[in-house]
């Protein structure tokens, strides 16, 4: 499994309580806080993760990412296991 996969499992753990997780706006802190990467490396699994159209990624006052309907049905699909 491929590393950027973990950033996408985190994304979905921070989005899947809400009712409309393809919505929410995640801040960078929000990933940060849960995974012990370097910012360099979180950035990078975002690039690969928006290149695969599973997140996508915006600029306001600061970094906005939102995961896509294709990266939820990834992290649910049957083949998807993330091995640290």
């Amino acid at each position: 499994m491929e590393s950027h996969y973990k950033t996408l499992q985190t994304i979905y753990n921070i989005t899947v309580q809400d009712p409309q997780p393809t919505t929410y706006q995640i801040r960078p802190r929000e990933i940060i806080l849960r995974q012990f990467q370097d910012w360099n490396v979180i950035q990078q699994d975002l690039q690969l993760l928006e290149e695969e159209g599973l997140v996508t990624t915006s600029q306001k006052d600061t970094l906005i990412i939102t995961i896509t309907p294709d990266g939820i049905q990834k992290i649910n699909s049957e083949n998807f296991t993330f091995q640290s």
